[in-house]
This record gives C-alpha cells, structure tokens and sequence, in this order.
C-alpha cells in the first residue's frame, strides 16, 4: 500500500483526521481538490459548540484558534417570554469558539500539512474507487484536471468532502434525505453592542429562531432561521426583511452606528442528509459526509471535529500494528450514535413547527431554575447525552416550574414580525 490512510476533503473533518493519524505515525495522503492554500468553506456558521472543546484541547488546535482571533464564548443567553435564561458561572459548561472559515480552513490545513507522515496533495480531485475482488476500498484514482490519472492505495480511505460527497457516490452509499422547513441568512457587524445575557445570544421564537454570535476580528455575527412560509417576504426584499426581523427581536442587538461589513449570506434550502459512516469495508465517513444537520442549532463544525477524532481513536492503534481496520470500524460506528442521537431531534426540529407544551415549559422553568438552565446549556453545546434534558425526571420537574412561575406574558409583544 502507498499509505495506511487516504482522506479526501482537506477541510476542518479531513484535517483533523490527517493531524490525528501522523501523529499516531501512519502515513496518510490529504487529498483536497483546492488549489489554493486559502481555500475554504463559505456556507458556514463556524460556530464551534462547546462539546468539541475537549477535541480542540487534545488536538493542540484551541490555543491556534485563539492566537489567530477567535472568538470565545462562555456563556449563551436564550430568550423566553418569560425571561432570559442566562449562563451561569462555574455551572460546568464547556466554552464554545468561533472563527470564520476564511482562517480556520488554511490554520487546519497547515497544521495538518506540517505533520510528519502526512503528505498534503492540493488541486488532486478523486475521481474513482479502487476496490479488491472482494469489494473492499483499497483506494482513490485522482486527476489533476489533466488527462493522466493517479492511483492512490491504503488500507483505509476516508470521506471528508462534504454532504455533496464525491466518495460515498462513488461507493454507492444511499442518502437518507429529511427536510428543512427553515432558511437562513446572516451577516457580519463591527461596533455592534449584545444587550442579553452571556456572551451570546438565541432567540428561539415560535417557528423561527435567531442568533447574535461573537466571531473573529471583533465581529459580530447576527443570523435569522425563519420558516420557509416568510419567504416570499425576504424574496421581495432580503436586506429589508433581514433588517425587520433584526430590529423586532426582543432586548436584540443594538446595530446604532454599528457598521454592516459582509453582505447577507445564507440559502434558502438546506436539507438534513445521512449516510452510514461505515458504509463499505475499507471505508468511513466523517463530517458533513456523514451527517449534515439542521444548521440552527451550529452543530455541524463541532461534529467534524469530534467524529474525525472518533474514527481516528478507533482505528489509529490498528493500523499502526499492521492489522485490518474492519473491526475497529465499528468503535467508529458506536461512537458516532452520540450524533445521531441529536440529528434524529434536529430533523423533527427543522420541520418548524410550533413549540411543544414540554419545550415551552422547560424553557419558562429554566428562567429561575439554575439546574434546568445547567442542562438546557449542556444539551445546547452537545456536551451530552441528549438525556441530560430529555428525560421524565426533567419533564415532570419543567411542568411543575412553569406552572409556579406564573409569568404573565406581554399581549402587545411581537418578535420578528409574529407573535412569540
């Protein structure tokens, strides 16, 4: 074999899975169809959750991102007709991170690029599967945008290339599509001023949802996820209706004399896809190709960090010994259902419906409750088991609070153009 692991996508999944297998001392081909250094993602939030910290911390990756700007978050304010439910000090919740792509992506790829016994191949497109008689992926046949074709060999071949995935069409690999009753755009302020609680902020109102994020370079970010329904109103005029929605937000960011620096980004359609990350002997999936979540809950960095370390933790010591990776796959698998556990939640999240009397409750509750509000942030950072919110125990103790609470709600009240 020319190595023990090819990686297609040179992004945040396949990086980290190149830095973590050079490290173990295998021999790993990064292979990344950009030319340039500076290539990057732009659909992305880059909001990296705080359950990815403990990641970041291992792969030597934290202290980078902050010394080239990042923002970091301790503490996310939600907003409730009842009151904000603010962070509370030393309440165990691991610190989120934010840096844009534009930086994060070229940081990545030259760490993993720097790391011995990784050979970073710019500009290689992979453009067909090398399978043994048995079926199994032994490999990649790149091109450079010539006639002449590479043939690439390992034990192991990695899919990093994002929820459009040229290796696992490739390799056959069915898609388990649900949809998004939401869109979103965002945009980029300097001199903005956050007026809630905690270093950032969510709006979770009725059908749509909002976020004011601190980002790199003293930024600040401001993102609207409405129902799709809104849509004609953002088609007539997106910048205008982007601006009324930002305006209605209750106790919302303060734009006066704060300065608009990117135009809005955003899309108005983006589904929810899966694919098994153990589709086919020799091969595994790791980020977006894998799972491309909901984006409004941000969790989409945070799981290529984390399910890039994963499949390396599994199956590094194997390789290093010289044995078949087909067993250690499946340590990938098991620990990959941490993610479909909250993509199975997001999915009936992203239809957009309504608030159920459960959510409302837990949210009301939290406001005086310093324990639900613990673990509504552990669950709002994926830095555990969804069954650190969603159990009997938290349900009963939520009802219970809201009703003592008895927090009149304000009738004249409207957040983004509806009623909360």
């Amino acid at each position: 074999m020319d190595y023990d692991v090819i990686i297609a996508g040179a992004s945040i999944a396949g990086c980290t899975a190149a830095t973590a297998y050079g490290r173990a001392g295998l021999r790993v081909a990064l292979v990344e169809r950009q030319r340039s250094p500076r290539a990057h993602k732009t659909l992305c939030g880059h909001f990296v959750l705080g359950g990815a910290h403990d990641v970041l911390c291992r792969m030597g990756f934290w202290e980078p991102m902050r010394a080239h700007g990042a923002a970091v978050t301790t503490g996310l304010g939600v907003w409730t007709p009842a009151g904000w439910v603010e962070p509370l000090p030393d309440g165990g919740v691991p610190p989120a991170i934010s840096l844009r792509r534009g930086t994060l992506d070229p940081l990545l790829r030259e760490i993993a690029g720097a790391t011995p016994g990784v050979d970073l191949l710019p500009g290689h497109r992979v453009v067909d599967l090398v399978k043994d008689s048995a079926g199994t992926v032994v490999g990649v046949v790149t091109s450079t945008g010539r006639a002449e074709r590479t043939v690439l060999r390992a034990r192991l071949v990695v899919g990093a290339d994002g929820h459009h995935s040229t290796v696992a069409r490739l390799a056959g690999v069915p898609e388990d599509r649900a949809p998004n009753h939401r869109f979103l755009f965002w945009t980029y302020y300097e001199g903005a001023a956050m007026n809630g609680p905690g270093d950032a902020q969510v709006w979770p109102l009725g059908r749509d949802v909002a976020v004011c994020i601190p980002v790199d370079g003293g930024l600040t970010q401001v993102g609207v996820f409405p129902a799709k329904d809104r849509l004609p109103e953002f088609t007539a005029d997106r910048a205008a209706a982007f601006d009324r929605f930002v305006r209605r937000l209750p106790d919302g960011p303060s734009l006066t004399g704060a300065r608009q620096v990117s135009h809005l980004i955003g899309t108005t359609d983006y589904p929810c896809v899966r694919r098994d990350p153990t589709p086919r002997p020799g091969l595994a999936l790791i980020g977006d190709a894998a799972t491309a979540s909901d984006p409004v809950p941000a969790v989409g960095c945070g799981w290529a960090f984390r399910s890039a370390a994963w499949l390396a933790d599994a199956t590094a010591g194997p390789l290093a010994n010289g044995g078949n990776p087909h067993h250690a796959l499946r340590a990938y698998r098991r620990a990959h259902r941490f993610i479909d556990k909250y993509d199975d939640l997001g999915r009936r999240e992203a239809l957009a419906g309504p608030p159920t009397a459960l959510q409302k409750a837990v949210r009301t509750a939290a406001v005086s409750d310093p324990d639900l509000a613990r673990r509504l942030a552990m669950f709002a950072m994926r830095a555990a088991e969804p069954s650190v919110l969603i159990n009997p125990g938290v349900a009963v103790r939520a009802l219970v609070g809201s009703r003592m609470r008895r927090c009149s709600r304000p009738s004249a009240s409207t957040v983004g153009g509806r009623a909360a």
